[in-house]
């Protein structure tokens, strides 16, 4: 449990308006309720879609995304609900991503952030370079401080019952409680090893006392026991040294953890690696490297919600009007197949909790 003493918090202004973008998994009770997007065209600024078939048709906007949009998604446990974060504004669609409005306007520029859900409808939007901390509830945001002053977070996890508890990891691999909605924080248990960087971390889904995070030159650590103690995960890299750029667990086993990062033992495209676990982080194995799909430092990775072995993933570009390949890996099988759309990027996935096959994409427009 989290427990922490109260204090005060900033309030940020509201606005009405337009449409955005966002990413990650409701909590497990959230497919009560909800249903498929009954559209064929989203309404919105153009920065979020959706597609039945892994991408091959995307569902078109009725305006199209403009310069500069990196957007990141979320399913509420509100159903038929979904936040995004794209430029400035955090937006929320009410009929399951059909259509989306701006709920509120930020200071910073949300391309760095990321989103988790929690009870009640409840989710916090989160930078892994920058504060604040903004706590999302209907149409309401709320500013706090995060754990570190002055600095972002490597993950933010929202206790399913408890909308107001959340655990947080900073980029030193510190992981902090809060038990008031953020607006105090607690260390909790010890650093992952003596001095690391941290690029991205991820907490269990069933089991927020189950951490990794990856590193920078020292691959993953783990930890089953809330921090009191880490494991340095073994198969992450030929040698001990690799840069884990991004890490997430299977909401369908969390006993699957997929880690993509760079093999420092290399020097050419098949340096970075996707890495998998099947025993909780403590040890990976290589399953997709750049000498097949293309990879980059930090490539998002989006577990599918209904099976273990799948993961979605994506590349694109604005350079020479490349696009993008959405790729959906199947470890049963070692198939890798994708699709092209002509967008930048895609910034963001979310999956629809009745219907995981509906997936929500966040668009990137560059140029």
């Amino acid at each position: 449990m989290i427990f922490s003493r109260l204090s005060g918090v900033l309030a940020l202004a509201v606005t009405a308006a337009g449409a955005v973008n966002l990413v990650a998994t409701a909590p497990a009770a959230a497919a009560d309720g909800w249903h498929r997007p009954q559209c064929g065209v989203v309404q919105g600024d153009g920065s979020v879609t959706f597609t039945r078939n892994d991408g091959a048709f995307l569902a078109p906007t009725a305006t199209a995304v403009t310069p500069v949009a990196y957007p990141r998604l979320v399913a509420l446990s509100t159903p038929n609900t979904l936040l995004a974060l794209s430029k400035t504004s955090i937006q929320r669609s009410t009929d399951a991503g059909c259509s989306w409005q701006r709920i509120a306007t930020t200071e910073l520029n949300l391309a760095t952030y990321d989103l988790a859900a929690g009870p009640a409808g409840t989710a916090y939007a989160y930078g892994i370079n920058d504060q604040p901390v903004y706590r999302v509830q209907g149409d309401q945001t709320t500013a706090v401080d995060g754990p570190v002053p002055g600095d972002g977070v490597a993950a933010l996890v929202v206790d399913p019952g408890d909308a107001r508890a959340l655990r947080a990891v900073s980029k030193a691999g510190q992981i902090y409680d809060s038990g008031d909605g953020g607006a105090t924080w607690t260390a909790v248990g010890m650093p992952a090893g003596e001095n690391e960087f941290v690029y991205k971390a991820a907490v269990d889904p069933a089991d927020r006392a189950h951490v990794i995070v990856g590193t920078m030159g020292n691959g993953s650590y783990v930890t089953f026991d809330g921090g009191q103690s880490w494991t340095r995960s073994s198969g992450v890299g030929a040698t001990p040294h690799a840069n884990g750029f991004s890490v997430a667990f299977s909401p369908a086993d969390p006993r699957t953890v997929w880690l993509e990062g760079y093999d420092l033992s290399q020097n050419d495209n098949s340096a970075r690696h996707i890495w998998r676990s099947t025993d909780g982080g403590r040890s990976f194995v290589s399953v997709l490297d750049g000498s097949g799909p293309t990879l980059i430092n930090g490539t998002p990775l989006w577990p599918s919600p209904a099976d273990p072995d799948v993961l979605y993933f994506a590349y694109g570009t604005w350079f020479g009007g490349y696009g993008t390949d959405l790729y959906r890996y199947d470890a049963s099988t070692g198939r890798l197949t994708s699709q092209h759309n002509p967008h930048d990027g895609v910034g963001g996935v979310a999956f629809n909790p009745a219907d995981p096959q509906v997936m929500y994409l966040g668009v990137v427009e560059e140029r």
